[in-house]
This record gives C-alpha cells, structure tokens and sequence, in this order.
C-alpha cells in the first residue's frame, strides 16, 4: 500500500467516518459518505469514506482505481448496506457495476472530473430503502 493511501486509511478515514456519522456530517458529507458493508468470505462489517453523487433515492459511488481495490467486490450481487450521507443515516441495497454509462453520466453531471469514458469503470449502485 503507498504511503499516501496508508496515511489517509490509518489516520484520516477514522476521524471522517466518525464526522460523517454525526449531526456534523449535513456540513461536511456534501460529496463524502460512509458506506457500511459486510464482507462476503468473513462475514464481518467493514466502513470507509467514499465520495458519492446522489440522484433521487440512488448514491452512486465511483471506485476510483478500482482494479487495485478489492472492497466493492463484496458487491458484485446485491447486498444490503448503511450510508451515512449529508448527515443521515440510510440503508439501502448496493450493487457494483461495471461500465454503467447511464450511471456514470449521472455521475459526471456532478463531477465533470470523472472519468468520460464507462470501459473499465466501476460504480456502486446503492438504491435506499424506505424505512
């Protein structure tokens, strides 16, 4: 892991996730949110901060350098997930998906500096549930 990564995952991840997840989180999660998810091998919760687009009751997350991240492969079939976004508390049924264009027009709409082209991007689909 380079060092740039290991400093953001050991030190500023924590310290966002537990901003995020507080009434703090309205201000401060405007494109960042916490995703809760559960491995699929260990069976265990596993959180980190990512930055999101949401568009009506669907957050799309991009995985930036996804083919050297391994978290949104515990997503490749559906699976229920908590997001903490803009303050709120949501849970919601997340899906990864590759090369989504329609998803990563929405995306870009709000983030020009995405990628343009959807061959080799992966999104996370997260669709909220009521209640």
């Amino acid at each position: 892991m380079p060092a740039a990564f290991a400093v953001t995952n050991r030190l500023a991840n924590p310290v966002l996730r537990r901003v995020l997840r507080s009434p703090l989180g309205a201000r401060v999660g405007r494109r960042l949110a916490v995703v809760r998810y559960t491995g699929r091998r260990t069976g265990r919760p596993h959180e980190l901060v990512v930055q999101y687009v949401r568009d009506g009751s669907t957050v799309w997350i991009l995985v930036g350098a996804a083919e050297r991240k391994t978290w949104w492969r515990n997503l490749t079939e559906p699976a229920d997930v908590e997001l903490w976004v803009a303050g709120a508390h949501l849970r919601a049924r997340a899906v990864a998906v590759e090369g989504d264009a329609a998803g990563l027009a929405t995306y870009r709409a709000v983030v020009p500096a995405a990628p343009a082209d959807p061959a080799g991007v992966v999104l996370v689909r997260a669709d909220v549930v009521a209640g």
